[in-house]
């Protein structure tokens, strides 16, 4: 996601530096600075008089939620956050911005035609992923610093052709295993790549918003229509075999996953991107998995 976006600002002019802990040399995009997520260095500089912070720092919670993978998985979110606060408060001149990454997987499990979460919401759900969520948040807001606007990406499943969700599940559906998956009721909501890009570049220069932000498509789709959809494109003859929720468990046992990442149901909204009128170009599902084809 990082990338995509760096790249997309470079075309345009922009300079980017990333802090990171491994270069990852030829490609690469950006100037690349090294940095450990949880000390100062000399890579606070970098920092003076830009123009955006972008911290999409964290442990991936595509892994089995043991008690070491979860203790990395939410320090390595807290500490990033708290360093990079320390050290845009120690800037002569700060970001204009600074966008820190969030989870829609805040709010509560909804099902059926029940009206979706948008940004004003609670998110008080249970759950390991929503009780990093708040922390994440928490250590985000606990830094108040003059004239740098604070905007949380709340940011839903992100489809891209490159990594996350949309690979796997197309590997699964081309070989005959894209039915529903567990009951098919859960709820998805999603974002195209390009829309992640478009979302974050559009949220740059609207200096009125601020606070958390829902990054999701304004049209969720539940398992079984997001699955029929993926057949119609990528499976042989059309044809995908269910997995019942015991399989879920015990394929996502094999796999190194948590099965929540696959049945909890999130039927999220962004009412703040409806209000300044962003211009989505993947709002339905269908369009967007065409896109892929």
């Amino acid at each position: 996601m990082g990338q995509k976006l760096a790249y997309s600002l470079i075309n345009d002019g922009y300079e980017v530096v990333v802090l990171g802990r491994q270069d990852h040399g030829p490609n690469r995009v950006g100037r690349f600075v090294q940095w450990d997520g949880k000390s100062l260095g000399g890579w606070a500089s970098e920092l003076e008089g830009s123009i955006s912070l972008f911290n999409l720092a964290g442990r991936s919670v595509d892994c089995r939620y043991t008690p070491e993978n979860k203790a990395l998985i939410l320090n390595s979110r807290v500490d990033a956050t708290g360093i990079l606060g320390q050290a845009v408060t120690d800037c002569r001149k700060p970001p204009l911005a600074w966008f820190n990454a969030s989870t829609a997987t805040l709010y509560d499990d909804l099902r059926g035609d029940l009206p979706p979460h948008d940004e004003f919401g609670a998110t008080e759900a249970p759950g390991f992923s929503e009780e990093v969520g708040r922390a994440w948040e928490k250590a985000f807001y606990a830094f108040k610093i003059p004239r740098v606007r604070q905007i949380s990406l709340r940011i839903s499943i992100i489809l891209g052709q490159e990594s996350g969700a949309f690979p796997v599940l197309r590997l699964l559906t081309r070989l005959g295993l894209g039915g529903r998956q567990g009951p098919g009721n859960q709820w998805i909501s999603w974002l195209h790549v390009d829309d992640w890009v478009g979302v974050t570049r559009f949220l740059m220069k609207r200096e009125e918003v601020c606070g958390p932000v829902n990054l999701a498509s304004p049209n969720p789709v539940t398992n079984s229509v997001f699955m029929q959809e993926m057949r119609k494109r990528f499976a042989p003859l059309g044809i995908g075999f269910p997995a019942p929720t015991p399989a879920i468990y015990l394929g996502t046992m094999f796999m190194g996953t948590a099965p929540d990442l696959v049945l909890k149901s999130r039927k999220v909204v962004s009412r703040k991107l409806k209000e300044v009128k962003f211009p989505f170009v993947f709002s339905s599902i269908s369009h967007a998995l065409d896109s892929f084809l």
